[in-house]
């Protein structure tokens, strides 16, 4: 019996190791799409100090797929033509 308990109980802490992860990962994506709201390039964001200092060079370029980082930076690409006035495609 104690062989199942002690097995259960590593499975609920890959469980939460697993969940952390994911935790910080959200996070970090959080933080770089609210950077790029705020006006910073996406090169600007993933260079930031609270960026560079949690995460991997690998997990970095990995993020550059991500979903969410390809939304945010096409909204404020969207964003900045339309300040622009759509000059870019008025030639």
């Amino acid at each position: 019996m104690p062989e199942r308990i002690a097995k259960m109980v590593r499975s609920i802490q890959r469980l939460f190791e697993d969940m952390g992860v994911d935790v910080v990962e959200e996070r970090m994506i959080r933080f770089i799409v609210q950077e790029i709201h705020n006006g910073k390039s996406l090169e600007e964001a993933m260079n930031e100090p609270y960026v560079r200092n949690n995460t991997s060079s690998d997990w970095r370029k990995e993020v550059l797929e991500r979903p969410e980082v390809v939304k945010a930076v096409d909204e404020e690409m969207q964003k900045a033509l339309k300040d622009d006035g759509g000059a870019a495609g008025s030639d």
